[in-house]
């Protein structure tokens, strides 16, 4: 193969001719890898996909962010970069929320059990029939006692509905997710500095005690807080000192792991 020869002259033609195409076409020398989310493209059509933004509600965390839609039917969903919190991130359970719409084992109407606790037989009632045998339970459990009715819920995303609904019953037994999570946390947090939810400035902080939070996994606001442990490390050559009866992955992080033996973390603060 020869090499052409290039001189100053064809140099500069082949520069300002370039030049001339990047100023008529500026998207061509900006790759969309190289933006910080808001768009995105159909691999196959190239066409470039209808951006919503939301809120997630996998958790109560509620992250910023944006849906994708092709024919009015989410595709994808990302962090949304204009969310102070998490900005652009969502983490793997968020990113997997529009099978809560899509997913095809979902239920999509009332069923009633046939067989015995356990057994896994099912028959497709109608709505009707569904709120006429849940009334007359209601009614029944009503003239015995009120607080023999019980609801569970996960998250209140009613606007209080739930809590008027139970309050009109005389009913006073209500579960919900914070029951069975992190009221214990809450307890201990809400009268030792009244939030009941930390939100510790990591990205700035020098020195970190680190006591039983696995926050790099399974914490609250572990996607934002996560981020900025990150940055407190890097940037601001933060150190971590992590009290932990196990390996974690925050203890794996940490400058020291200290493995307390269990419920004497209290003593070792002291």
């Amino acid at each position: 193969m020869k090499i052409p020869k290039v001189t100053r002259r064809t140099f500069l033609e082949v520069s300002a001719s370039t030049g001339a195409v990047a100023a008529a076409a500026p998207r061509l020398l900006n790759a969309m890898e190289n933006d910080l989310g808001g768009r995105d493209i159909d691999p196959v059509t190239a066409v470039e996909r209808r951006a919503v933004p939301t809120g997630c509600h996998v958790c109560n965390i509620q992250d910023g962010a944006i849906a994708y839609l092709e024919n009015d039917r989410v595709v994808k969903l990302e962090g949304n970069p204009e969310h102070v919190s998490t900005r652009g991130r969502l983490c793997a359970k968020g990113n997997s929320g529009m099978w809560y719409s899509y997913d095809p084992d979902r239920i999509l109407y009332p069923l009633k059990r046939v067989g015995a606790r356990g057994e896994g037989k099912w028959k497709r009632i109608t709505w009707d029939e569904a709120l006429t045998e849940l009334a007359g339970k209601l009614d029944a459990a009503l003239k015995e006692d009120p607080n023999t009715i019980m609801l569970k819920y996960g998250r209140n995303r009613t606007g209080g509905t739930i809590d008027r609904f139970m309050q009109t019953l005389g009913s006073a037994t209500v579960v919900n997710h914070t029951s069975v999570c992190e009221s214990s946390k809450k307890v201990g947090m809400e009268p030792t500095w009244g939030p009941d939810i930390e939100t510790p400035d990591f990205a700035n902080a020098k020195y970190v005690l680190n006591f039983g939070s696995n926050v790099l996994e399974a914490s609250y606001f572990h996607n934002p807080l996560s981020q900025r442990v990150t940055e407190g490390r890097i940037d601001n050559h933060m150190k971590i000192v992590t009290f932990d009866v196990r390996l974690s992955n925050t203890a794996g992080f940490s400058d020291e792991w200290i493995p307390v033996h269990p419920a004497t973390d209290g003593a070792v603060a002291l």
